[in-house]
Parts: C-alpha cells; sequence; structure tokens
C-alpha cells in the first residue's frame, strides 16, 4: 500500500541472527533437533527465519525458475542455510552436475540438494566441496518404481536396501539425507550408523532433525495433507474469508470509506469543476 511499507531497521530479529555455517550445522548432530521446511517465496521467507527455522529447501520447475526462487528466499532469509535441488539434467554427468551446482550457489544456495542423484555424481560434487544432501526412501521422483507412494523399509530386505544407500551416500561425501517415509524404528538404527545429518520426512522422531513442507505447517496446501504433516495456521482459511470480506464490502459499498480516499481542497476542486464544463 501506498506509504505503508515498513523499512527494516538494523534491529531487525532478522538481522540479528547469525547463519549457521554447514560446520556448526554437521555438528549439531547428537546434540539438538534440526528444523527444516520449503520455502517458496520471500514473504514465507521472511518468517521462516524470524522463526528461527534452521534449514529452508528451495526448488524450482526448472533451472531459470530454481535461480529466481532462491533468490527470492534468499532476499527474505539472508541468515538461514537454504538447500536447493539440482534439476534433472545434473544426473547426465558429473560435468552438468558441476556446472548446474555453481549456477544455483551463485543464486545464493548453500547445499545442494538432490532427489534422484547417484553416488558417484554426488562424489563428484563432494571433491569440488559442494555441501549436498541425499534422499533415500520414498523417492516421490521416482514414484512409478514404487507403485505410488508409500512407505519404504517395511520388510527387513527393503530396510536394509535403505541402509545400504544411507551408506553409499556417505562414502559419496554426503553430509546428510533426508529420508521420507522409513519406519521410524529402521530411521532410528540408522541415523544412529551414520556420520551425516539424518533428516526425518514421515520417518519417526529419532533422526537428526524434522522436516515438513510449509504449506502444510501454515495450511495452505490445496491437496491432500500426509500422515507425518502437522498444521499450526490455517491461512487458506483465513485469506478466503478475508478476500470474502473485501468483495462483500465492495459490492455493499462499505469499501471505500472516506479515511481510504485522497481529498482535494474545495477551491481547487470548483476550479476544476470550471475547467471541465
Amino acid at each position: 500500500h501506498f506509504g505503508s511499507r515498513r523499512q527494516r531497521s538494523p534491529h531487525d530479529t532478522m538481522a540479528a541472527r547469525k547463519k549457521l555455517t554447514v560446520a556448526e550445522l554437521i555438528a549439531l548432530k547428537g546434540k539438538r533437533k534440526i528444523a527444516l521446511t520449503t520455502v517458496f517465496d520471500e514473504w514465507t521467507a521472511k518468517a521462516a527465519e524470524e522463526a528461527g527455522v534452521d534449514m529452508i529447501v528451495a526448488w524450482g520447475s526448472n533451472l531459470e525458475h530454481s535461480k529466481y526462487v532462491i533468490e527470492a528466499v534468499r532476499r527474505g532469509a539472508p541468515n538461514t542455510l537454504i538447500g536447493s535441488g539440482l534439476p534433472h539434467p545434473a544426473y547426465a554427468s558429473i560435468e552438468d552436475a558441476l556446472k548446474l551446482a555453481g549456477e544455483i550457489r551463485a543464486a545464493g544456495t548453500d547445499i545442494i540438494y538432490c532427489s534422484g542423484l547417484v553416488p558417484d555424481k554426488f562424489a563428484g560434487l563432494a571433491r569440488q566441496h559442494y555441501p549436498c544432501c541425499g534422499h533415500v526412501g520414498y523417492l516421490p521422483v521416482n514414484d512409478t518404481w514404487f507403485g505410488g507412494p508409500r512407505a519404504v523399509g517395511k520388510t527387513w530386505e527393503e530396510a536394509k536396501k535403505v541402509y545400504d544407500d544411507v551408506m553409499a551416500l556417505e562414502a559419496a561425501g554426503c553430509i546428510a539425507i533426508e529420508m521420507e517415509v522409513v519406519p521410524a524404528k529402521v530411521a532410528a538404527e540408522i541415523t544412529k550408523r551414520t556420520k551425516m545429518l539424518v533428516f526425518s520426512m514421515g520417518s519417526g522422531p529419532d533422526c537428526d532433525g524434522q522436516f515438513i513442507f510449509s504449506e502444510d505447517t501454515l495450511g495452505t496446501n490445496s491437496g491432500r495433507y500426509p500422515r507425518h504433516s502437522v498444521t499450526h495456521a490455517h491461512l487458506m482459511t483465513d485469506a478466503v474469508t478475508a478476500l470474502g470480506q473485501y468483495r462483500e464490502d465492495v459490492v455493499s459499498g462499505a469499501y471505500p470509506t472516506a479515511k481510504h480516499s485522497v481529498n482535494i481542497k474545495d477551491d481547487e476542486f470548483a476550479r476544476f469543476m470550471e475547467a471541465i464544463k
């Protein structure tokens, strides 16, 4: 609104917050739980940073969109770690992965977050000192191979495969993994056996951190809420209510009122009326 945008003060919470380094993030293993969430715009990023979220995960539909999203998130959260995924062309070769990793790092990413990238590609990134986060358990990018969304690791063979995947990513040099929809007992045992950070998405309370989508927490998800989600606000409901009230006020004439309007002095208005006769 004209004249209403508040300028940020040097004393704002987000300005005073110290950004975690990757080394400090890794050192949190076994000391305290880590909170991650998704963010795709500047406003939500600012909210996440002021709330004290440890790490934001952000991405777009392609490279250019990812860079746009990351830049917006970085503006909103200058002092929060950002992880962002490589687009699928990176999977073709280590050279492509390095090139794209460099571009999203330049946009503001701290940690390369990859779903479906095989360990040898991670190894190439790790050798160039890119902090990498892998993904095990249920991988939405490989949904068709799983027969649709489902838990992974409910048989001993699948659980062992999850463990093997984790160990392979550790050997490749990853600093962390997202573990999605793996039985809690399995996730807990694997977390004990890896030096990497393990971020649980629906994999129980005993991992090093928890990762849920902000749209679930804020109540803006327009689809199905997963079992592991937690909702602390209902922003979609609030938005519909607010916009509905606005429309009603416009139709009824309740908006705008005198306080919303700009005045003109009577003599100036009289001269204006004379000029348009």
